[in-house]
């Protein structure tokens, strides 16, 4: 093939590619809502398959007064699980969680989310150029006084080549925006372990007031059943916003000491993350 001809293949398939991209229903990658108990849901997606990984996105809108969970739901609740063994074409995921908040009610505290949630969910495709089908089986809480289990499946195809709508684009970039950004060494805030009455540690985690941070949550191994810290009352002299956890649900007769624990830290306009390990107090 002559330079003249290769070249004009290649325009040839780059206007193709275009056209095809222009004329494809771009509402397609705005899933239809699926009404569930006291919520409705629906899949979304925006990217490039082409560089073999897009950006996929669960939207959920509450009824007034219910919510859903986070992935630690607090005293009571179920916490959100995401099946993808029916999706085709896709290599792996990694479900993403936005800032929470807490909730107290009778029966106790709760972490997650009230009127509307959008769990961003990056997306390897096993080959680029090809169909992919989105099929997601789902269980989550949703819960007013009464928590109900509730299990769908969501399905959505995508063509090798597709434009997102740009209600889409808009969604699934301000749902990004909300999960909590990695804390930079050089802010860690202080975290130590104490001895209180008793036996049982303590956590205590000191921020500096300039962060602005409203909440923070703490998670430990799969096997803890930990609650959630309560901050202590301010000390303006300090600077500092103090919450402290203690130690009651870690396994009875092994020592914590050594257990890759999460720090989530909720803000005004920023919300952070850290993961450390648990120390023994000095």
């Amino acid at each position: 093939m002559t330079k003249k001809i290769r070249s004009f293949a290649l325009c040839f398939v780059a206007v193709l590619t275009i056209g095809l991209a222009m004329t494809l229903p771009s509402q397609a990658f705005e899933g239809q809502w699926v009404e569930l108990p006291n919520a409705k849901a629906r899949l979304l997606a925006t990217g490039d398959p082409m560089s073999g990984h897009i950006l996929a996105g669960l939207e959920i809108e509450l009824d007034e007064d219910w919510k859903t969970y986070w992935r630690f739901p607090g005293d009571s609740g179920i916490p959100p699980n995401f099946d993808w063994s029916g999706a085709q074409n896709v290599a792996g995921t990694q479900l993403l969680f936005p800032a929470p908040q807490r909730f107290t009610d009778e029966y106790g505290q709760s972490v997650g989310y009230k009127h509307r949630v959008v769990f961003p969910i990056e997306i390897e495709l096993e080959g680029a150029g090809r169909s992919t089908n989105l099929e997601l089986d789902i269980v989550l809480g949703i819960c007013r006084e009464v928590c109900i289990p509730v299990m769908e499946r969501f399905s959505l195809k995508l063509p090798p080549i597709f434009v997102a709508t740009e209600a889409a684009k808009t969604i699934l970039n301000a749902a990004t925006e909300t999960v909590p950004m990695k804390v930079d060494e050089a802010q860690q805030p202080e975290i130590k372990v104490t001895e209180r009455v008793g036996t049982t540690p303590v956590v205590t985690v000191s921020v500096p007031t300039m962060f602005l941070i409203k909440d923070i949550f703490i998670e430990g191994p799969d096997t803890w059943f930990l609650s959630l810290p309560e901050k202590l009352p301010a000390n303006d002299a300090d600077q500092l916003d103090v919450w402290q956890l203690p130690l009651d649900g870690t396994p009875i007769g092994k020592e914590p000491w050594g257990a890759a624990m999460r720090l989530t830290m909720v803000g005004t306009n920023e919300s952070f993350e850290q993961e450390f390990v648990l120390t023994a107090p000095e």
